[in-house]
């Protein structure tokens, strides 16, 4: 009988694996859906990548373009890719196994090295690469919390100092919410922000409220739902 049983998991082992779903913050996964390139270090070899947001397997859909089998031999059979726990992105073959593990070097280039793999593999993000990350500067200050179409439902002040209870290391910084507060947005009790690459997390009691900045200065709630919202400085 634990012959069978052995038996069966190795037979069901990677079916298992393939069904189980990659937990990743849903603003990382909308961030990386798009248009990407894979090239080489000098920039001579080249091909077009799409991060689709369909699931598939472990992750989502990967669609490579018609060259880069050709051009990149390691890359044939890759149908899926996810976010890695540190961040980095990864991808993964229709075994569910992780193939390619890139890490990322500037904003939105990741760059992969293999073992046994002589090449080094360069991936980047056509949305954000060439882009400079916030910092605790620029978004320090008072703001308003509102919908897009102009609604006001709150103020808020983004303080430099650390948050009540935040470590030196945790660079979690405090947040002041002026009286007269939409409903809604006084229950998160929003207490404190951070910066996590190039998006700004706003915390509360056990729910978060995440923004990426636009061009125009406005940082737009993300991922997008049905309440959208956008910070707009004072």
């Amino acid at each position: 009988m634990r012959l069978l049983l052995a038996a069966l998991m190795t037979v069901f082992a990677p079916a298992c694996a393939l069904a189980q779903a990659t937990v990743a913050d849903p603003a990382q996964i909308e961030r990386s859906v798009g248009p990407w390139e894979l090239s080489n270090p000098a920039g001579d070899r080249k091909c077009a990548v799409t991060f689709k947001p369909e699931r598939l397997g472990t992750g989502r859909a990967l669609q490579l373009g018609d060259a880069c089998a050709t051009t990149f031999p390691g890359v044939a059979g890759m149908v899926a890719w996810t976010i890695s726990p540190t961040g980095g992105i990864r991808w993964m073959d229709r075994a569910g196994t992780t193939t390619f593990d890139f890490d990322e070097t500037e904003v939105g280039i990741f760059e992969s090295l293999r073992p046994g793999d002589s090449s080094v593999y360069f991936l980047t993000n056509l949305g954000l690469a060439g882009t400079s990350l916030p910092t605790a500067d620029d978004v320090a200050g008072l703001w308003t919390l509102g919908q897009p179409r102009g609604r006001s439902l709150c103020s808020l002040t983004l303080r430099q100092e650390l948050a009540a209870g935040a470590g030196a290391l945790e660079q979690r910084f405090a947040m002041e919410i002026a009286e007269g507060c939409e409903r809604s947005v006084a229950a998160l009790g929003l207490s404190h922000w951070r910066l996590e690459r190039e998006l700004l997390v706003l915390g509360g009691r056990g729910q978060n409220l995440t923004f990426k900045r636009e061009p125009d200065g406005r940082w737009i709630k993300t991922p997008a739902d049905s309440r959208p919202l956008v910070m707009i400085r004072q």
